[in-house]
């Protein structure tokens, strides 16, 4: 009898964990943000659009579409080639109140008139996100398309890991 009473007492402790109400996320939040970016994603600057999909409170994932451009780098006086960027990505974020880890991947489609490439990347970053709406928001991020280099050699775009994006959560 000792033994089913020392069982059900090391089983208690795991019923009353499994018993309680998960936590729901935070619904005044918004889930949707206009942001420019600031290098990053292959563009110079671009805007975007993205979606966060509140799960819990301590894991989003987060979708985004851009429109940007960048433009070949030369030193010379020579007029330069712009391209039309359009970078998007799809993270999970993890973290807890406003700030959160991110992690992904990432693509942008580099064209212009009579060229064009695509690239993926990892992303790896931090995202701050208000309580309320609207508010400001706030990402950076690290990136590199890994095997693609030659590629945006070709393109000789400016290549600069990381990037920045402010934002109106709204």
């Amino acid at each position: 009898m000792k033994k089913y009473a020392l069982v059900f007492i090391s089983l208690l402790p795991m019923a009353l964990i499994y018993a309680q109400e998960e936590a729901v996320p935070d619904t005044n939040r918004s889930d949707f943000t206009l942001s420019l970016n600031v290098v990053g994603d292959l563009s110079l600057f671009s805007l975007g659009f993205d979606k966060l999909f509140f799960v819990k409170p301590a894991l989003v994932i987060s979708g985004m579409v851009g429109l940007g451009f960048n433009s070949e780098f030369d030193l010379s006086d020579n007029p330069s080639n712009t391209y039309f960027v359009l970078p998007h990505h799809l993270t999970v974020n993890y973290g807890k109140r406003k700030s959160f880890l991110e992690f992904g991947i990432g693509g942008s489609l580099v064209t212009r008139s009579q060229y064009s490439g695509y690239f993926v990347y990892p992303i790896i970053g931090y995202r701050l996100h208000p309580f309320k709406n609207p508010g400001f928001s706030f990402r950076a991020w690290l990136f590199y398309p890994f095997g693609q280099t030659s590629k945006v050699a070709e393109l000789n775009i400016l290549l600069v890991p990381y990037g920045l994006s402010f934002a109106i959560a709204i």
